[in-house]
């Protein structure tokens, strides 16, 4: 057996997931939960962690008992909290951490239409809400077939009727209200690009919280792809996905910053599991001062955020202050 280091000890211990989610409680207090009446968003933020957790409690993420992937994701929401006040991005992230729950369940199951069916009616659900999230289907029906290895004629239909099926009960909405150019303008987004490298749009925080992010990303899949042969082929096929997922949704934002707020969720829920896989199953001195480092440098991140909106307070009231002076 592998000697546990303080990472192991910490990664694997019941205490880790209350300490993230005390963390996140807080961030989400002084972002503006009590004043500003975000209790919706914080709904859609405990069932996201409840639904990761049991991702990776069904699928076996992780070869030990721990629950760092729902503590790293409730970290790494921390370190993006600046998004929490925007119902889209906890809708965006709660639908397709469902998704990845109906679709894991179709391992090697040509006749799981089912699991399919509802997997890809999530995806339409955070549609209504991001429409260019439609472009994730075709990939997700090459990773059906590649990784998932559970595409066939049935599960195909099944996944074009799940996207459908949400519009079908909108349609009847906006119909009765007469609001017939609901869905022209909606799907009209689909052809709206806005100049490459555009970042002029992108604030000092957001470059903070996609940076880090990103290089918990790439520490991730680097990781994964030198000691992932550990896992079984499933979970190896699984964290594949997850690893397509994330480098196309970075490659995305990249492209076209103004979706910041909505594609920065999906990074956060791909990259979560990898990091944690990183976190927990690794064994040496640098990947336990590591381990210490991301912890305290996220927190860092958090507390960043949340003192960047009173400081900018703080100075104009100050400014305001000064401006009654005699000069």
């Amino acid at each position: 057996m592998a000697f546990k280091r303080f990472q192991n000890i910490v990664a694997e211990s019941r205490l880790m997931l209350p300490f993230a989610s005390l963390v996140a409680i807080g961030a989400c207090y002084m972002t503006g939960l009590v004043a500003d009446m975000l209790w919706m968003q914080l709904v859609c933020l405990t069932l996201s962690t409840y639904l990761i957790l049991e991702l990776n409690r069904s699928n076996q993420l992780l070869r030990v008992r721990s629950q760092m992937v729902s503590s790293m994701f409730l970290l790494l929401v921390c370190a993006s909290i600046f998004l929490f006040p925007d119902l889209r991005s906890e809708i965006l992230e709660l639908c397709m951490i469902a998704l990845y729950m109906m679709l894991f369940h179709c391992y090697q199951q040509r006749k799981s239409s089912g699991w399919v069916f509802y997997g890809f009616f999530c995806l339409g659900l955070a549609s209504m809400v991001f429409v260019q999230v439609l472009y994730y289907v075709p990939i997700l029906w090459i990773l059906m077939y590649h990784h998932l290895r559970t595409m066939s004629m049935k599960t195909f239909c099944a996944s074009l009727l799940g996207v459908v099926t949400p519009y079908w009960f909108v349609s009847a909405y906006y119909l009765y209200n007469g609001e017939f150019s609901f869905f022209s303008n909606h799907f009209k987004e689909l052809g709206v690009f806005s100049p490459l490298w555009d970042y002029s749009g992108v604030t000092e925080q957001q470059y903070v919280a996609f940076g880090w992010t990103v290089l918990l990303a790439v520490v991730g899949i680097i990781h994964y792809l030198n000691q992932g042969y550990h896992d079984k082929t499933r979970t190896r096929m699984l964290y594949g996905m997850l690893m397509v997922l994330d480098v196309l949704t970075i490659a995305f934002l990249v492209l076209q910053p103004q979706h910041y707020s909505l594609l920065m969720p999906i990074i956060i829920v791909n990259t979560a599991p990898l990091i944690a896989h990183y976190m927990t199953l690794t064994h040496s001195w640098y990947t336990n001062f590591s381990f210490s480092l991301i912890i305290l440098i996220t927190l860092a991140i958090t507390a960043y955020h949340i003192w960047m909106p009173s400081s900018n307070f703080l100075s104009a009231m100050v400014m305001s202050a000064c401006s009654y002076l005699p000069l």
